[in-house]
């Protein structure tokens, strides 16, 4: 009697454990069932890197100026001599860190000085260690008057 009591016993304690296990097993957000199907996952982020890769290839196929500098995400040291322009593409930013230069700026917009939140017009003085950006790839960027040193980050041509 005491051997079928026990038997009895394993058999709802085994019972019990795999219950309990299936259940936990199949819990949603387990790695066994997740919220979101890994395939699901992968084919968007697969998705997402084509869009990257055709825009960074496009990018480069279009500027099809040799003269054209990358600097890429941090800040690159550059000399620019006294009568060089220095040009920044959209979204380059640049600081002048030693001689003197004017903005160039070929319509009624100006460059963005986001050190002291102006706008610096054509033929303007470019103050030292002002953080400026280019908003548009049409052909602004500072005319040297005196040797100078930017820090460059993003795309930009001296001519």
């Amino acid at each position: 009697m005491k051997q079928k009591i026990l038997v009895g016993v394993q058999i709802f304690l085994a019972t019990a454990i795999i219950t309990t296990g299936i259940t936990f097993a199949n819990q949603a957000g387990s790695s066994e069932d997740p919220l979101v199907a890994k395939s699901y996952v992968d084919d968007k982020i697969n998705q997402v890197l084509e869009v990257i890769n055709s825009t960074v290839g496009s990018n480069n196929n279009s500027a099809g100026n040799n003269n054209v500098q990358p600097s890429g995400n941090s800040f690159k040291p550059v000399l620019v001599e006294v009568g060089q322009t220095i040009y920044g593409k959209e979204g380059t930013e640049l600081i002048l860190r030693s001689g003197k230069g004017n903005a160039v700026v070929p319509g009624a917009e100006g460059i963005a000085n986001l050190t002291n939140g102006v706008e610096v017009k054509n033929k303007n003085t470019v103050n030292k260690n002002h953080l400026l950006i280019i908003p548009r790839d049409d052909g602004r960027g500072v005319k040297v008057t005196e040797k100078a040193w930017f820090l460059v980050k993003g795309d930009y041509e001296i001519k």
